[in-house]
């Protein structure tokens, strides 16, 4: 009995459903020749915009160029932002290494990018250096201040180009 009463309910909801739906599709049909019958009536005018128009347009065209120049400023300012905290990081990582460039004009900045060695190839012979020496990666992670992962990939690429580097945090029975 409970059964068929949950069926007969279901059935009463799907009807109405049904019911609602058709008279949405008719509404919608119906406006639709409402819309078409003014459309009709309506007298040809020009197409020439009025004065509204164009100033609603020169408003949003003047609403977006402000919006796009903000935009602009907001990314120039956090590029100059993570530019200062990238060179205070090298500043932490090797300070004795690395010279403050932040200051100095572009063509300072090639000139000088020219005629010093490049502080990373630098820590990079340091950490094979260390590493002929027998130093494990600990060691050498802690002695130079750089990560563990780095001085493995260091390690890694020079055994691939040929050296004579080992690894004695590995060793070998």
């Amino acid at each position: 009995m409970v059964l068929q009463t949950l069926d007969f309910w279901e059935f009463i909801l799907d009807v109405t459903q049904l019911g609602l739906c058709a008279f949405i599709i008719l509404f919608l049909i119906l406006n639709r020749i409402k819309f078409k019958q003014l459309i009709l009536r309506a007298p040809l005018t020009s197409q020439t915009p009025n004065g509204n128009t164009e100033f609603v347009v020169e408003a949003v065209r003047q609403q977006t160029e402000l919006a796009f120049n903000h935009i602009m400023e907001t990314i120039d300012k956090e590029r100059q932002t993570l530019e200062a905290y990238y060179q205070q990081g090298h500043q932490q990582i090797a300070p004795a290494r690395l010279t403050s460039v932040s200051a100095m004009s572009p063509e300072q900045k090639s000139s000088a990018e020219a005629s010093e060695p490049n502080p990373a190839n630098e820590i990079y012979n340091d950490i094979e250096v260390l590493a002929d020496q027998g130093l494990s990666l600990t060691e050498i992670s802690e002695r130079l201040n750089v990560p563990q992962g780095e001085v493995d990939l260091v390690l890694k690429l020079k055994h691939l180009r040929g050296g004579s580097t080992q690894k004695k945090s590995h060793p070998t029975v």
